[in-house]
């Protein structure tokens, strides 16, 4: 999960990665677990001294990544997804 690590969303396009992501069982119901989650994985990470990119998440090109690689959204994508941006690569 430490990928996650500063990664931002707007509170306004959470419950459109909600419907993206509603396959996934681990994925947070609502906002409020969203930020629970995230607070988590920062806490963790910066403990452990790892400070990333920080990075907004844009929820639209997320989706559209998704459709282009045939996966289904969910955390596991999203961290991929993250990675990938953090490195400068499509």
């Amino acid at each position: 999960m430490r990928d996650l690590s500063d990664v931002s969303l707007k509170p306004s396009d959470f419950a459109t990665l909600a419907e993206l992501c509603r396959q996934d069982r681990g994925f947070p119901a609502d906002l409020d677990g969203w930020l629970t989650m995230i607070g988590r994985v920062n806490n963790d990470a910066h403990q452990r001294a790892l400070y990333l990119e920080p990075l907004l998440l844009d929820v639209k090109d997320f989706g559209s990544w998704c459709v282009r690689l045939d996966i289904a959204p969910g955390l596991d994508a999203l961290r991929a997804y993250v990675i990938i941006k953090r490195r400068g690569v499509s």
